[in-house]
């Protein structure tokens, strides 16, 4: 039913009827005001005519705020039903290396999509939401070409991480047009086995031996264990995203990675272009962990460091107290943990780094088509 004239409406404790046309010349109630109408207990014609006055107000305030929005709402995909499972995104099993190898990677890949969301980079239209172990959380939508463009780049990953050639995947975010200018980083490290050792960049800055040593600590347990890591470290990152201020209008993001001793020296990525730099944090930036999730033949730490964090809140044991649930509480004795070695320059490599191209706007290369 239309907006219409000569509507008769029964009101519900009223032994008469309305004949709203006659009462109220020239004016309309649209479908949705005569259904709410209908609800409420009313038994008089002027509260009728307030009634109305209320709703087309209301109605009118509606479209006034539709028609100032630029873009239509694009409703996100969800695949909440078919994919809650774990088994539907990580290897049932995690003992092999290869199903350890694939846990590791689809971690990077998800955790990317969920940092690119939540900090504003991408669009909407470039997601869709997954729910795992009853989180619903952003991936990339397949069916968006910018998005198809980025999980080839992370695909051509699971190779280096196979061949244990892949130390660290970073997204980092800085400001435009300087893309040395690094505001705020999202580091993933890897570690193979107990045999691996733990190069620790000094170019970095978010790297620090604390950190290192609760790495080289982690062991994998079982995949329950593994499940509930998983969950602990998507709520705190999104918890610290929250308590992150909104960043600049003008920030870009690409993909940074660096490498073990193992890779080639000629070895690069489809997607990445050779770097003689990998990222600088300043020293001033605030660091922290988020989690450390392990297979049986490798585990990957989650770090974060932002210059964004709104004052007052980093500190907050909601952050900072992931480690006790992890691993035992770090020590800070002068003797090195096993699997850490003192802080080295990655040398014999020709570029020793390989890099993205921006997100948005490319500013060493030709931008990307949204």
């Amino acid at each position: 039913m239309d907006a219409v004239q000569n509507t008769v409406i029964f009101l519900p404790n009223a032994a008469f009827k309305v004949d709203f046309q006659e009462k109220f010349p020239g004016k309309t109630l649209s479908k949705a005001a005569i259904k709410k109408h209908s609800q409420n207990e009313c038994c008089s014609s002027l509260v009728l005519l307030e009634f109305w006055k209320t709703m087309t107000a209301l109605e009118r305030l509606t479209a006034d705020i539709s028609s100032m929005s630029p873009h239509p709402a694009i409703k996100r995909t969800s695949t909440v039903n078919s994919n809650s499972k774990w088994e539907s995104t990580f290897p049932a099993d995690i003992q092999t290396e290869k199903n350890s190898a694939t846990f590791v990677h689809r971690f990077i890949s998800i955790t990317s999509a969920f940092i690119l969301d939540k900090r504003g980079i991408l669009g909407e239209k470039h997601f869709k939401t997954r729910t795992i172990e009853k989180l619903q959380i952003p991936v990339f939508e397949k069916e968006n070409s910018v998005s198809v463009r980025l999980i080839k780049k992370i695909d051509a990953l699971k190779q280096a991480v196979v061949n244990k050639y892949l130390r660290e995947f970073a997204v980092v975010l800085y400001q435009k047009p300087d893309e040395e200018d690094v505001k705020e980083v999202f580091s993933f490290r890897l570690m193979y086995g107990e045999e691996d050792q733990i190069s620790i960049s000094v170019d970095t800055g978010i790297n620090s031996d604390v950190f290192s040593q609760n790495l080289a600590s982690a062991t994998f347990s079982d995949l329950g264990t593994t499940k509930q890591y998983f969950v602990d470290a998507i709520r705190k990152l999104h918890r610290c995203i929250k308590h992150l201020e909104t960043l600049p209008a003008d920030t870009d993001a690409s993909f940074r990675i660096s490498f073990t001793e193992h890779a080639p020296k000629d070895y690069m990525p489809e997607g990445f272009d050779e770097s003689d730099k990998f990222y600088e944090i300043a020293p001033e930036m605030t660091r922290d962990q988020f989690g450390i999730l392990c297979g049986n033949h490798h585990k990957l730490q989650l770090l974060a460091a932002s210059q964004f964090w709104k004052p007052g809140d980093f500190g907050n044991t909601t952050f900072n107290s992931l480690n006790q649930s992890i691993v035992d509480a770090p020590t800070l004795k002068t003797k090195q943990t096993k699997g850490v070695e003192k802080k080295s320059e990655r040398v014999g490599r020709r570029f020793p780094y390989g890099q993205s191209a921006t997100m948005n706007k490319g500013n060493r290369k030709t931008p990307e088509p949204d």
